[in-house]
């Protein structure tokens, strides 16, 4: 698989970084939390670059993209924005946990946009309890005693619900390191996330395609904050990952990636997908 680094400045002088691989229609994938795209997608992406342009954009605070010195949800809004303008031709937008956060709050930004798939966005229906705010101070005292790994561990047992089984084999995989090393981006997303509000009434608004991904073994709140954003998106459908939790193109890679070409193809079998289209379709 043959790839380029592409390099996008956002409005405020932040490098974003792309790696750009593949053929066909135009997919942008945006990461979530404790993750870049070399890990995000590393096992999704090979078979994703058969079928699609694919554009991997690591977000501020992961090299080799820049960051700066304070942390908004609107920078990161304008940072996506910089990278759909850059890609200049129609696309699909296939946003994780706070990725499809981040593609929620674009929504009057997301020109060339023609397909959302969003998997979990950590979005709440109700205000979360106060009790969040804690555990994000708990994250910044482990980050300005440069105990990342307790930064980390904050994160996923307490702000994630992650159980401590899950947790013990998380310490031993891929995603451990990686998130140690992003530990500084840990505190200021999950403020993000415990604090973000959407209105139903602006998601009654949205006129792009909407399909949201959910594990079956998703914690409830999860679940159910997805399914709070599918109700409120007109003809929004929903696509299920039996099995799967959270990060299924981690535990599940073929299985997400034959859900992904569900949602693009429809009810066509993947080996109908010819020169990039699903046979008899053209909305690509």
């Amino acid at each position: 698989m043959t790839s380029q680094r592409l390099t996008v400045q956002s409005k405020h002088g932040v490098a974003i970084s792309i790696q750009k691989s593949g053929s066909g229609p135009a997919l942008l994938l945006v990461h979530g939390a404790a993750l870049d795209s070399s890990v995000s997608w590393s096992l999704v992406l090979p078979s994703l670059t058969q079928h699609f342009t694919v554009y991997a954009m690591d977000r501020r605070g992961r090299p080799p993209s820049g960051d700066a010195t304070t942390h908004t949800l609107a920078a990161e809004v304008e940072d996506l924005a910089a990278v759909i303008d850059s890609i200049g031709q129609p696309l699909t937008l296939l946003g994780h946990s706070y990725g499809a956060v981040l593609a929620l709050a674009a929504l009057d930004h997301l020109k060339n946009v023609t397909r959302l798939i969003l998997y979990e966005p950590p979005v709440f229906e109700s205000p979360r309890d106060p009790r969040y705010e804690k555990i994000v101070e708990a994250m910044e005292r482990a980050l300005d005693a440069n105990d990342r790994e307790q930064v980390v561990t904050v994160f996923l047992r307490d702000q994630v619900g992650t159980p401590p089984s899950i947790l013990e084999r998380l310490r031993s995989s891929p995603v451990w390191p990686k998130a140690i090393e992003l530990a500084a981006t840990l505190p200021r997303e999950s403020r993000v996330v415990n604090t973000f509000r959407l209105d139903p009434d602006r998601l009654g608004k949205l006129t792009i395609p909407t399909t949201m991904l959910v594990g079956s073994e998703s914690p409830s709140d999860v679940r159910d904050g997805t399914m709070f954003v599918c109700r409120s998106i007109p003809g929004c459908a929903t696509v299920v990952l039996e099995g799967q939790g959270h990060s299924a193109m981690l535990s599940g890679p073929d299985l997400f990636v034959a859900k992904v070409l569900q949602v693009v193809c429809g009810s066509k079998p993947v080996n109908t997908w010819k020169a990039g289209r699903c046979s008899g379709h053209s909305d690509v």
